[in-house]
This record gives C-alpha cells, structure tokens and sequence, in this order.
C-alpha cells in the first residue's frame, strides 16, 4: 500500500519531466526547422549571386567594328562580342537572292561564306550570321555572290571568285554528267554505291595537283559526296524510299548549284 502511496506521488514529476522533455524536444525540432530554411536561403542567395556573375560575365559585349564595305548587297546590321567571339549579324539589302559572300579581315585574310553548298540563298531581307573566333577592330565587305551566277564587289576579289567559281562549274558538270548517267539507267539499286565509286575516280585534267582545276575537283567531290551520305542515311531510316528519286533530287540540286556559280 506504501508502494502504491509513493507511486502516486512520483507520478507528477514524472509528467513535468516528459512535459519538460516533450517541449525540449519541439524546441529542438523548430531550431533544427530554422536552421535548415536559413541554410536554404542562404544557399539560394549564393546561387543567384553565381548566376548573376555568371551572367555578366557571359553577357555580349557591343562593339564597334571599323567597317569598309565594296558592295551595295549586303549591310552589317549588329555586332557582337561573346567570351572573347565575334558574333556579325549581315542582311542582304539588295533586290536579288545572294548565295554568298567574301569578308576580309585582318592580316589579310579573308572568310568566304557559300551557301550554295547547302543548296540554300540568303533572299532580300534576310539576316546571315556569322562567328570569328576573336575580336575585330576592323572588317571590308569584299564581295558578293549572286544567286543568277553575278557578283559585286572588289575588282580584284570577284575576279579571283569568277576563276574559282567557273573552275567549279566545270567538275561539278562532270560529276553531274555521271548522276544523269545513272538516272537514266535502269539498275538503280546500288546507284549512291556506284555513284561514289565513280566520282572518287575522277581525276584532275590538270598536271599540278594544286592547280585551281585540281582545288575545284576536290571540292565538288567533297560536297557531292556529303550529299550522298546524307541519301545514304535517310535510305537506312526508310528502306521504302525511291531511290530514283533520291537520284533526280540530287541531280537537280546540282543543276541549280551550276546555274548559281
């Protein structure tokens, strides 16, 4: 009886002891709680600290480029500089398609751009851009290239792109001419097979191979040859393509290549 009697008594301290751990307790979990959001936020005030130097070390740069420009086709509309990249923005303010242009930087060297290779023109209106892989203080507009095969510019730039764009001409009918060949032929499985092989045999009519004939030879090579990879690859995503008609695709975007250069 004494022992319950001495029982009932503890029995109060004992609650305030669990009332007094209990609150501790929760004291404990709401510290912990405001820890944890303190460090969120200072987690992400950190991280927007980050982007923001980030940002602004990232962020283009205006220039101002010293333009000189031989052409009335084609206008430097922006002009940007990103890490240390030069970043040109060019429109075609002419009335005509243009399927290229010369740009001269400096020391002397110069930066052709072709469309053409891509079977694509740059029409009025339309802005081209263009990446150099370093500052400029300076950039010359030498030439562009016309779509009907024309070209404006430098006297000394468009005579030099007339020689290499007529030496191209040239390899590019003679490819052309075995595309037509096998058009016409009525084996046209393996014909991008037998296309490859063929033009890989052509060979240079000139004696030195770095010749302006040899360069044009190489260059058509290469980009009919990407052509034909490309057929090859979409043969393989879809075997129910008409290869004939692959053929006459690639045949008449050459054709319009010829009548652009």
């Amino acid at each position: 009886m004494a022992r319950r009697f001495l029982t009932a008594l503890s029995f109060p301290q004992r609650l305030q002891e669990s009332t007094v751990s209990t609150t501790n307790t929760t004291r404990i979990r709401r510290r912990r709680k405001w820890t944890i959001l303190a460090g969120a936020a200072i987690l992400a005030c950190t991280a927007v600290t980050l982007a923001t130097v980030g940002s602004s070390t990232l962020r283009s740069k205006a220039t101002q480029i010293q333009l000189v420009n031989d052409t009335g086709a084609l206008a430097l509309v922006a002009q940007e500089v990103i890490d240390g990249r030069t970043r040109l923005h060019f429109k075609n303010i002419s009335a005509k398609d243009l399927n290229g242009f010369v740009l001269g930087l400096p020391n002397l060297r110069q930066v052709e751009i072709d469309t053409s290779t891509g079977d694509r023109v740059i029409v009025p209106g339309e802005v081209q851009d263009i990446e150099i892989p370093e500052p400029l203080p300076t950039i010359r507009i030498l030439a562009v290239m016309y779509a009907d095969g024309s070209l404006e510019g430098d006297q000394i730039t468009v005579a030099e792109l007339r020689d290499r764009r007529s030496a191209l001409k040239v390899e590019l009918k003679r490819i052309l001419g075995l595309v037509v060949a096998e058009a016409q032929s009525s084996d046209i499985p393996g014909a991008v097979d037998r296309l490859e092989s063929a033009m890989s045999k052509l060979s240079s009519r000139a004696v030195d191979g770095e010749t302006r004939q040899a360069n044009a030879l190489r260059v058509a090579q290469g980009d009919v040859a990407n052509v034909l990879k490309v057929m090859r690859y979409r043969q393989e995503r879809n075997a129910h393509l008409n290869q004939r008609e692959l053929i006459r695709e690639l045949k008449e975007r050459i054709e319009r290549r010829i009548a652009g250069l």
